[in-house]
């Protein structure tokens, strides 16, 4: 009784595996009644409307530094390991402000010109084929585990100078990662888990940039090498740091965006129809995934300075989950935004970010996913679900699959 007296009366309940399974309704309530609502057990305010989450995520007021507390949870037992992945991660591009963030990007942005993005058109297709080429003859396959996973994996294997046997460790270690990102209150497994994968990954890419150090190569870690000796602008962490962020990025952002685009298209077929009569639809085709159920549920931000939102006050230090699943659904910015259009004009979403952190692969991203639906589409005419059920990821950092059966 004491138990339910203290417990903290939740009014949505963002946390459960119904509420990643169809957040739609629950959001849009939100949206609706309590644009800014706080939520008791994740100490932060959810908001849910465009035109806020658009001015947070651009405002210097918010931040992405979370004061050292990326994530929190677990029992007194893991403190030190989730202290040490708190002390990590807060280290990183992607929860830095400038000047440091600016440092890190900069250098990263280098390595990611569009020139060097599309020189690798040829590849990506090549690998896409040989997935659907291994199953194309059995007539069935889980397009997650088949195709979403491996496809960026391998093409960021390739630009790393990673062997392919290593793939499957590294795709571990970074679904471990965003386990804990998106738990809101992660539990000793996740915390434990977290912190093995990280501090395993930590020490292969250690290794593999000693080794790059001695017989550099044309990849990306070798290049990152000769800009911290020509520029000093990188510390030995940061070096290692910029690699497990371009790893876990592509592997995650890339899986979900292919999956969930292909599932949207599946589950509209009169859209699937039109872009298989006309392939010129498949850059906005692309850009509707983005908004229509893209890869990433929320961002957080951390206010810097009291400041208020749609008339509710918000405290310096509180936390702020912008809800991009919300903000890309909002009818006052998408005219009917529960309806797939794959030829959607003023598309304006917000599905890779805004702002000084917009996703840094954002190009690569589009790309692969580009040729990745081609594929698919093209190779594979009869396509279709092979499931009345799919169970999504219980985070609130991601947006994606466990898995996607198909046949053909």
């Amino acid at each position: 009784m004491l138990k339910e007296t203290l417990e903290p009366v939740v009014k949505y309940d963002l946390l459960s595996p119904s509420f990643f399974a169809a957040p739609d309704n629950t959001l849009h309530r939100m949206r609706t009644d309590e644009p800014v609502y706080w939520h008791p057990r994740l100490e932060s305010w959810i908001l849910t409307r465009y035109d806020d989450i658009q001015s947070v995520i651009r405002s210097a007021s918010f931040s992405v530094d979370r004061g050292g507390q990326i994530a929190r949870g677990g029992s007194y037992r893991v403190q030190d390991q989730l202290d040490w992945c708190n002390h990590f991660f807060a280290q990183r591009m992607v929860f830095s402000d400038p000047p440091r963030h600016t440092r890190l990007r900069s250098a990263a942005a280098k390595l990611f010109t569009s020139q060097r993005v599309y020189a690798l058109q040829p590849f990506i297709k090549s690998v896409a084929d040989e997935l659907i080429d291994a199953v194309i003859d059995v007539g069935r396959m889980d397009v997650i585990e088949d195709f979403a996973v491996p496809l960026p994996a391998l093409v960021t294997a390739h630009m790393l100078g990673i062997s392919r046997e290593c793939i499957a460790q590294l795709k571990q270690w970074s679904s471990h990662m965003f386990r804990l990102f998106g738990a809101g209150l992660a539990t000793d497994e996740v915390i434990e888990a977290t912190y093995q994968s990280l501090t395993a990954c930590k020490k292969f890419f250690d290794e593999i940039i000693a080794q790059r150090r001695q017989s550099p190569g044309d990849d990306l870690i070798s290049q990152l090498i000769v800009l911290q000796e020509e520029e000093r602008s990188l510390s030995e962490e940061e070096l290692t740091g910029i690699c497990i962020t371009l790893m876990a990025g592509a592997y995650e952002t890339t899986t979900h965006l292919i999956a969930n685009g292909l599932l949207a298209l599946l589950q509209h077929p009169d859209q699937l129809q039109r872009l298989r009569e006309n392939w010129q639809l498949i850059d906005s085709a692309v850009e509707e995934f983005l908004r229509y159920d893209g890869p990433a549920l929320s961002v957080v931000r951390r206010a810097v300075e009291d400041t208020q939102i749609g008339g509710v006050h918000i405290r310096a230090g509180q936390k702020v989950y912008c809800m991009l699943q919300a903000a890309n659904r909002d009818p006052a910015r998408f005219l009917e935004p529960e309806r797939l259009d794959i030829s959607r004009q003023n598309n304006c979403h917000i599905g890779l970010g805004q702002g000084i952190h917009f996703c840094l692969g954002a190009a690569l991203t589009r790309l692969e996913t580009k040729l990745a639906i081609h594929a698919l589409v093209e190779r594979l005419p009869d396509l279709r679900l092979d499931t009345d059920e799919l169970t999504w990821v219980s985070s609130l950092a991601m947006r994606g699959l466990y898995s996607l059966p198909v046949v053909f």
